[in-house]
């Protein structure tokens, strides 16, 4: 299509975001706007969530966070909608008809494909020929008339440049067409088949070949766009990216014949125009494989994402151990088993070694440690030599053996938050430190863990760093703030998580320990920073009872009144007047929330256990299929979960053997950390590798 009237643009007016808003999430006009007010005042989503439900309608950390980021889509869809309009008008190129598509496009895939053909920065073949002139030529090609060159172009340029010229115009007036791009769109999302086959296989260096059999599934491999797994298309991604898997969207010719035979009427110049088509079809072809393959990847991702949060948001909130002393060991053949005893508190009191080829001196050693200094369970990592460790152990000691995931020790141990906790350590303890710990309380061990390390996830490298480690950050500021967290024992690396915190503002609250009760923060911290955190912190030491609860000093006043009222059966009504003026934001949802917090004080609602406390040891020449085995699932995926039997690897449970039922995710079944008995239905033993079943299982 052309355009040739030209306007003067009157820009658009920004759109009414509380009311696309409340639109796209079926919320009230009402609560988008108290959020995004409330979000202007530098208020926390947590604060939001828990401490000014009358104002939001009780909507929850992730509704709140919903409303944020789609007033920043719609911000940066009105952004680039002013961005097009500008540039295209400074052009001279701007009509009616382009500033109202533009005006009225909803996603900015649509602006995009209007603006594409006026912001490219090199000149085209097309754009040369227009500036020659050849648009009569291309106009009677695109018409299917006869030809009739006019002799002025034929003194300056010869029919094949000139007929060239005009077939370039009207090909790349068929990729711009942002409706015909569309109806090419449209065909490959409904119909669109994605295939892939190794790449030069006889080519493939050292690496590739070590890695290519990880990617036999898809040496031969299609799937439609729409059933495509996320695991499906990382897996594909990687593969590319390595050279080992070409990967492509395949031509669909049917469409192209009806594509062509819309665009061709008579048969007059038909073949000619049939050329232009091909070429026009082609170059949107390209660029609709690229948009879907992003899109297939940006799919990919977000539910990668979402898996990996909720992975993580189950270990983060497995049962702490508090009150127990624990004997840590570093399991390791050639540099021995790195041993670390903690307190109760999970402060190290002492460190030491022991090798594997010296049994007795080990036993000697480790009968020693827990007559000294009476440690009452064992934590053992459970990376290489671990089952070597519990064998030796479980037959001569009865204390509790207990296997925890060590994913991450490694990277704390070497990292900026390992170097300032324990200056005067070297790495191995540092490890050891952390594999300890998180048997105490699994929660404070990792917040100090990159959270991509923490192994809970599924292609995590391969995805965007900064997206990954933000929604990674929510979950972790989401468990933290929703267990509450004591202010004089928690380190700096968890504080940093509540609300209104920051790195520099839990260090001054660190440095300035102890407290005695909440007020005491009221010298620490800014009015703003107190307000947002204080209802998420704990001073079980404070004489004053409300400092153990999540309740917020602004409602003390309101919960005495409430709780000495608790046993009436309708407090709010009966007394809504006096308490109105004991808080301005009183509801019945804020009654209830005083009165469940007021009855939760004290009480820890971890309760979920995530140790795989060991009965026996395995290795993989050990077992036969059949044989049914205790475990705890340590990661989920998309295609199954990965449960730890005590081998150097996990075992999976495909998802087609979690149940005798069909189901969409591995999560309705599972979760982090759950305590399994599993039965063993294939091993390869070459690789170690071992599939498991829940079903048939008693």
């Amino acid at each position: 299509m052309v355009w040739r009237e030209r306007i003067t643009v009157k820009f658009m007016n920004e759109p009414q975001y509380d009311l696309l808003i409340a639109a796209k999430l079926g919320l009230g006009e009402w609560q988008v706007e108290s959020v995004l007010a409330l979000a202007g005042e530098d208020n926390t989503v947590h604060f939001i969530a828990r401490y000014r439900k009358e104002r939001t309608g009780n909507l929850d950390e992730n509704q709140i966070r919903d409303i944020i980021e789609q007033k920043k889509h719609l911000i940066n869809l009105y952004t680039a909608q002013i961005s097009a309009l500008k540039n295209i008008e400074e052009q001279g190129k701007l009509t009616e008809e382009l500033r109202l598509r533009l005006e009225m496009a909803t996603t900015l895939t649509e602006v995009d494909d209007l603006y594409a053909p006026y912001r490219r920065k090199r000149k085209t073949k097309a754009d040369i020929a227009r500036e020659k002139g050849f648009e009569v030529v291309a106009q009677q090609i695109r018409n299917q008339e006869s030809l009739n060159i006019p002799a002025s172009l034929l003194e300056n340029f010869t029919e094949e440049e000139i007929l060239q010229g005009g077939m370039d115009i009207v090909s790349q007036d068929i990729a711009d067409n942002p409706d015909l791009k569309d109806q090419v769109r449209q065909n490959y999302l409904r119909h669109g088949v994605i295939s892939s086959a190794y790449k030069n296989p006889d080519k493939f260096d050292d690496k590739q070949q070590k890695e290519a059999h990880k990617f036999k599934i898809y040496g031969d491999f299609n799937a439609s766009f729409g059933k495509l797994k996320s695991y499906q298309i990382l897996a594909l991604n990687r593969g590319e990216n390595l050279g080992i898997l070409k990967v492509k969207l395949e031509h669909d010719e049917d469409f192209y014949s009806h594509f062509r035979d819309r665009l061709v009427f008579r048969e007059e110049n038909s073949e000619r125009l049939g050329k232009c088509i091909r070429e026009g079809y082609l170059k949107l072809y390209y660029a609709i494989e690229r948009e879907m393959r992003n899109a297939l990847t940006e799919r990919a991702q977000v539910d990668a994402v979402n898996a990996f949060q909720r992975n993580l948001k189950e270990l983060l909130m497995l049962k702490p151990h508090y009150g127990e002393s624990v004997l840590a060991i570093d399991p390791g053949y050639r540099t021995g088993c790195k041993v670390c005893v903690l307190d109760k508190g999970g402060q190290p009191l002492h460190f030491t070694k022991f090798f594997l080829d010296n049994q007795t001196g080990a036993l000697d050693l480790m009968e020693n440690l827990i007559a000294d200094f009476k440690s009452e369970v064992i934590v053992i990592g459970n990376g290489t030599g671990s089952g070597e460790v519990f064998d030796l152990l479980s037959a001569n000691t009865d204390h509790k053996l207990v296997l925890v995931n060590e994913s991450g020790a490694s990277v704390y141990s070497v990292s900026e938050a390992g170097q300032e906790e324990f200056p005067e350590l070297d790495a191995t303890d540092r490890g050891t430190i952390s594999i300890g710990r998180r048997y105490i309380d699994c929660l404070s061990e990792l917040v100090k863990v990159p959270v991509i390390s923490i192994g809970v996830g599924m292609y995590q490298h391969d995805m965007n760093q900064k997206e990954l480690e933000n929604k990674l950050s929510e979950v972790v500021e989401d468990v933290v703030n929703l267990v509450g967290i004591n202010l004089n024992t928690a380190s700096v690396y968890l504080l940093a998580y509540v609300s209104g915190l920051n790195r520099r503002s839990a260090s001054k609250i660190f440095e300035n320990r102890p407290y005695n009760s909440r007020e005491d923060l009221l010298a620490v911290l800014t009015p703003k920073a107190y307000e947002q955190s204080v209802g998420f912190l704990r001073v079980p030491e404070s004489d004053n009872f409300f400092d153990h609860t999540a309740i917020h000093p602004e409602q003390y006043e309101v919960a005495r009144f409430i709780i000495d009222h608790q046993n009436e059966e309708n407090i709010f009504n009966n007394h809504r007047e006096i308490m109105e003026g004991l808080y301005h934001g009183i509801t019945t949802e804020v009654v209830r929330d005083i009165l469940q917090n007021f009855r939760n004080a004290g009480r820890e609602i971890r309760q979920f256990e995530g140790n795989l406390k060991l009965q026996s040891s395995y290795k993989v020449e050990d077992l036969r299929e059949g044989d049914i085995v205790e475990g705890i699932v340590r990661n989920i995926t998309q295609f199954g979960a990965f449960v730890d039997i005590g081998l150097k690897s996990e075992g999976l449970i495909h998802i087609s053997q979690l149940a005798n039922r069909f189901i969409k995710d591995p999560h309705e079944v599972v979760t982090v950390g759950e305590a399994l008995r599993v039965k063993v239905i294939e091993i390869d033993r070459e690789r170690g590798r071992v599939s498991l079943s829940l079903k048939e299982v008693g």
